[in-house]
């Protein structure tokens, strides 16, 4: 228990600093106005995700700039895009 409070408050410190970044974000899921994706430093299941308020298709690589930090999670917006959309399929349900 601990080890996990001490965990916390380091991934914390780290998504702190990611604040004002701006990450190219796979977009995974979307519901009630909530976009949720990856970034190239989530591997699924074990990491964090990136939480947009705003619905965004899924299987799109979007740019979203981080505006606020949890323990485990980072919150971003909607950036202005560089070149072109990038779109990956998602996979059948």
């Amino acid at each position: 228990e601990r080890l996990m409070e001490l965990q916390q408050g380091i991934s914390l410190r780290k998504n702190q600093a990611l604040i004002g970044r701006r990450l190219d974000v796979l977009i995974e899921g979307v519901g009630d106005g909530l976009s949720v994706g990856r970034s190239y430093r989530d591997a699924p299941e074990i990491d964090g995700l990136v939480l947009v308020p705003t619905e965004l298709p899924v299987g799109e690589i979007v740019p979203v700039r981080i505006t606020a930090a949890l323990e485990y999670d980072l919150v971003g917006e909607l950036a202005a895009r560089r070149g072109r959309r990038r779109r990956i399929p998602a996979p059948p349900q």
